[in-house]
């Protein structure tokens, strides 16, 4: 019995006889895999998940008080209701589009520039309109140079120019 005792004890080995990671291992030591550990709290996790879903199922709740419960209160603040009757504006929607709001904008702008431009023409008619129309009658001034009269033989050259 001594020597399947000793045997069974692992003896004491001193730094030069400690194992090294490519020598093999005894036959008694198995090493223990790394994926235990995880798997026996995974299990743990899910027992007390399922009993939990048990014990709710069955409506503890009913046989067990567990205290005063919340009671459901209003949210802090003013409402929206409350404003609106404060202010008497019960009927106008709120513009949070974006889109919807750009949208106006370039229509009013485009409004605007199109009254600008019918003022302008509107501002060129009547200006038009105050001009005096021109007299028939030619203005007095000097005489109108007279054309050359053409000679019976047809129209003549122009001189030449010197080269």
């Amino acid at each position: 019995m001594a020597q399947a005792r000793a045997s069974a004890m692992p003896s004491p080995q001193s730094p030069t006889q400690q194992r090294q990671p490519g020598q093999q291992r005894q036959p008694g030591q198995q090493p223990r895999p790394i994926w235990v550990g995880p798997l026996v709290t995974g299990f743990c996790f899910a027992l007390t998940y399922g009993v939990t879903q048990r014990l709710l199922a069955l409506n503890v709740g009913e046989l067990i008080r567990f205290g005063n419960g919340f009671d459901v209160q209003v949210f802090p603040g003013t409402s929206l209701e409350s404003l609106r009757l404060r202010f008497g504006d019960a009927e106008a929607e709120i513009r949070a589009d974006l889109e919807l709001q750009e949208l106006q904008r370039q229509q009013q702008e485009q409004a605007k520039r199109q009254a600008e431009e019918a003022r302008r023409l509107e501002a060129e008619l009547r200006q038009a309109d105050q001009l005096q129309p021109l007299p028939e009658q030619p203005l007095e001034g000097p005489p109108a140079p007279a054309l050359p009269e053409s000679s019976p033989n047809g129209p003549t050259a122009p001189p030449a120019l010197p080269r």
